[in-house]
């Protein structure tokens, strides 16, 4: 027997070195401007952007991120990022602003420099009172580990993410990574109008919980940013880049991280399909976007007419992300982030209490959103539809997290 337990531990050993010795021999292809990052999450800081079509070396594999080294570091890519193309064509999220790579290999430094810049040519005709950092919050990856782990343990994660899978793809015709961003941190910056909330304490459990749900999405690659605005006003904000603004007023209606959770969902799931994005395509705004971000680096002092055209798509952007979305994407919404909380094993009733609540006080309060959201969907009819959806989940049960939420939450 012990002569036999000898020979299963070399076998275990030698087949251990056999799969790294085929990891590391498997190449892939970047099909698009690929975020490479210090580890295997989007939590992880970034180093370097990598350019579309670029070739790299497997060294290792987690779940669906890849080890490989670039400029002669190792860093980490997702598998969205070698995904391959589908064949039929796309109208998806703006377009012609995909076309091409702007950086190749940039820095953080530089693309948040690029980002806040684009930023300050579109700002330099109107007034803004709040500058929000461009990269959020810098979450030890630790503090969110730590979460992942617990979270996950108690729910059972790993069998929800195999029950509940995912029913679309993941919707290719993004724009680079610096144009994206762009143009996503000038939506939420237009309309930020209120100081920042910044304790340190509800910054990292906002994340903690935005990027546990995050997981969960087609873009699990996306580095979601957060902000809390310190007024009673009740709305939220997405924009591209992963950008999303929330107000006090709002994270106030809300009683379990289940609730906190929904909303997150709900507002990722706009980010995802493109919601407000794809009505700038329908809208047929034709942009040479290289050249104009080409002339954004040059300091010229002035403003190209290709220049004009790109703030132009800015600010059709920032008109779709302001005003109501249509009926459609609410309930498209609704229905993604249903699909999203039970793959994190949280309660679906926390869409239905969010939602309930938002109706309480949008009926005492008709003027509390922003003076177009007027129009926005019925509450009610939202509700049906969210609980004719949760029926397909049978024999589903997901957790709260009241206690968390009680002692993290202090606005």
């Amino acid at each position: 027997m012990k002569r036999f337990g000898r020979y299963t531990a070399y076998l275990g050993v030698a087949l251990t070195i056999f799969l790294v010795l085929v990891a590391a021999g498997k190449t892939i292809k970047v099909v698009r401007e690929t975020p490479a990052r210090e580890g295997p999450g989007s939590y992880y800081k970034l180093v370097k952007v990598i350019p579309e079509g670029t070739t790299l070396e497997v060294l290792e594999t987690k779940k669906n991120w890849h080890k490989v080294k670039y400029d002669k570091v190792e860093v980490w890519i997702s598998e969205n990022s070698i995904a391959k193309e589908k064949a039929k064509a796309t109208t998806d999220v703006f377009g012609s602003l995909a076309a091409g790579p702007v950086s190749t290999g940039a820095s953080p430094a530089t693309l948040t420099a690029a980002i806040k810049g684009f930023w300050i040519r579109y700002n330099k005709s109107s007034e803004q009172p709040v500058e929000l950092p461009v990269n959020g919050y810098e979450i030890p990856s630790g503090v969110y580990e730590s979460f992942e782990s617990g979270h996950s343990r108690a729910v059972k994660k790993d069998q929800l993410f195999k029950k509940y899978k995912l029913r679309s793809d993941y919707r290719k015709g993004l724009p680079s990574y610096e144009k994206e961003m762009s143009i996503g941190y000038t939506c939420v910056s237009s309309v930020a109008d209120a100081p920042l909330i910044e304790d340190e304490s509800l910054i990292r459990y906002l994340y903690s919980v935005g990027w546990y749900v995050g997981e969960s999405t087609e873009r699990y690659d996306m580095r979601y940013i957060f902000y809390v605005l310190d007024t009673d006003r009740v709305n939220a904000v997405s924009a591209p880049g992963g950008y999303i603004i929330l107000t006090r007023g709002l994270l106030e209606l809300m009683r379990d991280e289940s609730e906190l959770a929904a909303l997150l969902a709900h507002e990722m799931a706009h980010i995802v399909a493109g919601h407000g994005a794809r009505e700038v395509v329908d809208d047929k705004l034709r942009i040479k976007t290289d050249k104009a971000f080409q002339a954004l680096e040059r300091e010229t002092g002035k403003s190209s007419e290709i220049e004009a055209d790109l703030l132009a798509v800015a600010e059709r952007a920032i008109t779709f992300v302001k005003r109501p979305k249509l009926d459609k994407y609410e309930y498209e919404a609704d229905e993604m982030a249903i699909r999203y909380l039970a793959r994190c094993g949280y309660d679906l009733g926390g869409l239905t209490r969010l939602l309930t609540n938002l109706n309480d006080k949008h009926a005492r309060n008709i003027d509390m959103f922003d003076i177009n959201y007027k129009n926005h969907p019925d509450f009610r009819e939202r509700l049906k539809r969210v609980n004719d959806e949760i029926k397909d989940y049978k024999r589903y049960n997901g957790m709260r997290f009241e206690d968390d939420f009680k002692r993290n939450m202090k606005l």
